[in-house]
């Protein structure tokens, strides 16, 4: 009997020596992971949880807390995002941002001029000269010198607007001409036994045009022809001075209108003047006429 009793005294104590609580138990004792421990059991959590006082229930972490995201950070059920404020991007890491190169990336459609990148951001820029920032703040708009008085010229001088810059122009008459406005000239009386009277210009016009570099050629920029006009009537047209370079030509586009086209691409700004004599035939009688046109070439801002 003795013997009896110190077995089944030493089988129940090895029994009770190995009860899993986390296997055997009808409830749930653990909120997230129960781990058995010698003679009881052990509750842990995940990670992004820690164990609440209770020692079973698994609260939520707030990683943002500790600030591991170089700007914004969400904490989230057992984890946490991070994110970038406008103007940057997130990395690899999934924790700094960098930031974003907008004029690079934009291909040109930012700015009309020069983009400029700025941390976060980025910013416009108008040449440094005759152009300011419009509303937009993308495109640039002119600034008319001649307006705004900002100009140099002299008081005999015409000021004379252009895209990103101004000319300061004289118009003079040539001997045995008067001026009878701002850009015209007309032949006084010609001399007795004048030779070359007669054959010269009876008006003398002055014309300013300003194209830019970027002009699809070729391009008809001037028209000329006799105001009024009769039946019968016939020009002829030659640009006689400032076309060295073979950049313009002439075309009759009827019997009393001909046209100035810029028949040569110019690349880089450049300023020309031109002398286009028109010969009028009316009732047979040649009269001639000449437009002095200056032809400005002005670089895009673009």
């Amino acid at each position: 009997m003795v013997r009896a009793r110190v077995c089944v005294t030493t089988e129940t104590r090895w029994a009770d020596a190995y009860v899993d609580e986390c296997w055997r138990s009808t409830g749930r004792l653990c909120s997230q992971t129960c781990e058995n421990t010698p003679g009881s059991y052990h509750c842990s959590c995940t990670s992004g949880f820690s164990l609440g006082p209770d020692g079973k229930t698994c609260q939520d972490v707030n990683e943002c807390e500790k600030k591991p995201c170089s700007q914004e950070c969400a904490n989230t059920h057992g984890s946490y995002q991070c994110y970038c404020r406008q103007g940057y991007q997130l990395q690899e890491d999934g924790r700094t941002c960098e930031d974003i190169d907008e004029c690079s990336q934009s291909m040109g459609s930012l700015c009309a001029f020069q983009c400029i990148n700025v941390v976060g951001s980025y910013k416009c820029a108008c040449p440094p000269q005759g152009y300011t920032m419009a509303a937009n703040g993308r495109t640039c708009k002119d600034v008319d010198e001649c307006v705004s008085g900002s100009h140099n010229c002299s008081v005999g001088q015409s000021c004379y607007n252009l895209q990103g810059s101004f000319r300061c122009l004289s118009f003079h008459c040539p001997h045995n001409y008067n001026r009878v406005t701002d850009m015209r000239c007309e032949r006084t009386s010609c001399p007795p036994n004048s030779l070359d009277c007669p054959s010269s210009p009876v008006r003398i016009t002055y014309y300013q045009l300003s194209f830019q570099t970027n002009i699809i050629v070729p391009a008809q920029i001037f028209r000329i022809g006799p105001s009024p006009t009769y039946a019968g009537d016939h020009i002829v047209i030659r640009v006689s001075k400032g076309n060295e370079g073979g950049y313009f030509s002439t075309r009759k586009l009827n019997s009393h209108t001909g046209a100035v086209l810029l028949q040569r691409q110019v690349t880089e700004p450049r300023d020309f003047l031109l002398d286009v004599e028109m010969k009028l035939l009316r009732q047979g009688a040649v009269t001639t006429f000449l437009a002095r046109i200056y032809v400005f070439i002005t670089s895009s801002p673009k």
